[in-house]
């Protein structure tokens, strides 16, 4: 019987290649994927972005013109009482009408770019350069009028700001600036506004602590 010879034929060489090239590539893959998960793995937090100011300072910046109705209280070692307080103000000039013990009756000050006057019952106007100057020679105490302007819409004044603390929504909380200290400790809603209802300040003078607190009862947005 003839039997017939029995042939084993050689792998296909393009086989093998292909089995080679996938291997090399799931290697390559498993190579880059260990890298990125170590990347991810050391790369740190990175902090918040800073907040932008809120709308509510951006819209007290741009009040300009008010009437305020409250009340005024101080405490130094020529005055320890308070008045009410109206107090209306169209861009840089301004009417602060005190009446009660403090303003011995009634007491207006008068401002505008060009000066300051203050007059008490029916006495003669007194003037001066600043409120600051004018009030604390007439009265005893200085009342800063030219910085409450912007410390009313709890807003610091312009210039230097030793230091300020703000709340989450960017409302202001506490601010040292020009010798003064201030607590701003609540705030009401008034249209787009949010502005300050109790502000306390305190300086000292050669003759000692001033203390002053402004209580707003009524904002009047003109």
């Amino acid at each position: 019987m003839l039997l017939k010879a029995e042939t084993h034929s050689a792998p296909h060489a393009p086989g093998r290649l292909q089995r080679n090239w996938l291997q090399g590539t799931l290697r390559a893959l498993a190579v880059l994927l260990v890298t990125a998960i170590s990347a991810c793995s050391s790369q740190k937090a990175q902090p918040p972005e800073p907040t932008a100011p809120t709308t509510s300072a951006q819209s007290a910046a741009a009040l300009q013109r008010w009437e305020v109705k409250g009340k005024l209280g101080v405490r130094s070692a020529k005055e320890n009482g308070s008045a009410n307080l109206t107090w209306q103000q169209a861009s840089g000039n301004y009417r602060i009408h005190l009446s009660g013990p403090l303003g011995a009756g009634a007491t207006v000050i008068s401002g505008s770019p060009g000066g300051v006057s203050l007059q008490r019952g029916s006495e003669p106007a007194v003037f001066a350069a600043d409120a600051d100057q004018l009030t604390e020679q007439v009265m005893g105490w200085p009342l800063p009028v030219t910085e409450m302007f912007y410390w009313a819409r709890g807003l610091p004044a312009p210039g230097a700001v030793s230091a300020k603390q703000a709340d989450a929504q960017g409302l202001l909380q506490s601010l040292t600036q020009s010798g003064w200290q201030l607590t701003f400790s609540g705030y009401q809603s008034v249209g787009p506004y949010k502005l300050p209802t109790r502000i306390k300040a305190a300086t000292r003078q050669i003759t000692g602590p001033v203390n002053v607190t402004l209580v707003i009862k009524e904002w009047l947005p003109k």
